[in-house]
């Protein structure tokens, strides 16, 4: 089974099927209750980039959500891996990807039963690149703030509830015709953005990003930049919050997420910004990543 013959393939706890085939009952606990977890694994063909890295985030999620973490995500890795290997194979992936992976409570018979058990689903689409792409044109953002997200760990790692968010956002940013909408917590500050992902504002020559205490993602790609901008010995700053008033005063912001990359922003109501360091992190990321090719 390939997917020209029926569409994109899933594989659902390690068997692989048509997407147009899914049993909708299937993941009727996460559909309704939104009792899941996932993350999403930028691709190059067959290879998974920061496979490890991203599984290490993936069993904290469930760790955190008291779901049971399955030998296939532990101990056995290795089996998985050769899992989704074949399913980015069925699916044609020749080029980049990006695999999502959703972790699924198990049904139980009611509302008030939650048992830890679980059972995935991957699923993979094409990018049209395999390493980053820097936005030729600067983003436009504004501050959403009708819902925010809590300062606390669970807004640490990708849940519904973040994603709600994050799509009010969206349609925001739409209605105001920006690219964008910043995403704030429930202490106002700033923690990163609806569609692009982690914050990153410079300021005199540092790179900040707010703490994970503040409520934004622990994204893999998150902690690569700090590597690289450490690398390149550009100083950085990951324990001070980001406020409004701080993008006033700030040189530079770019956002940055597994599936878009780094991308840098131009506007941010009458204040303009410059690209310079967003583009020397973009092109040492870029090294990082083809590194792992």
């Amino acid at each position: 089974m390939t997917s020209t013959e029926h569409g994109l393939i899933i594989d659902f706890n390690g068997n692989y099927q048509p997407s147009n085939a899914f049993d909708i009952n299937s993941a009727r606990r996460a559909l309704i209750f939104g009792d899941c977890v996932f993350e999403q694994i930028r691709t190059n063909a067959s290879t998974m980039l920061f496979f490890g890295r991203h599984l290490d985030k993936l069993c904290a999620a469930m760790t955190f959500m008291n779901m049971e973490i399955p030998k296939k995500f532990s101990s056995e890795r290795t089996v998985l891996k050769e899992e989704l290997t074949k399913l980015l194979i069925k699916n044609k992936i020749f080029k980049g990807g990006l695999l999502t992976l959703l972790i699924c409570r198990t049904e139980g018979n009611d509302v008030w039963h939650q048992p830890s058990q679980v059972y995935y689903i991957a699923m993979v689409k094409r990018l049209p690149s395999v390493l980053f792409e820097l936005n030729t044109e600067g983003l436009t953002l504004n501050i959403f703030n009708e819902l925010t997200m809590p300062a606390a760990r669970v807004a640490n790692f990708n849940t519904h509830f973040g994603s709600v968010v994050k799509s009010l956002a969206l349609q925001y940013s739409r209605n105001k015709f920006t690219s964008d909408s910043f995403i704030v917590n429930s202490n106002g500050n700033l923690i990163g953005s609806a569609m692009y992902g982690n914050i990153f504002c410079v300021k005199d020559s540092v790179v900040y990003t707010p703490p994970l205490s503040e409520g934004c993602t622990d994204s893999v790609i998150r902690r690569h930049i700090l590597d690289v901008a450490e690398i390149l010995g550009i100083q950085t700053d990951a324990n001070t919050v980001i406020t409004s008033e701080f993008l006033n005063v700030a040189d530079e912001i770019f956002l940055a997420s597994t599936e878009f990359g780094l991308k840098w922003v131009i506007a941010w109501q009458n204040r303009r910004y410059y690209r310079r360091t967003a583009e020397t992190i973009w092109k040492r990321l870029n090294e990082y990543y083809a590194d792992e090719f």
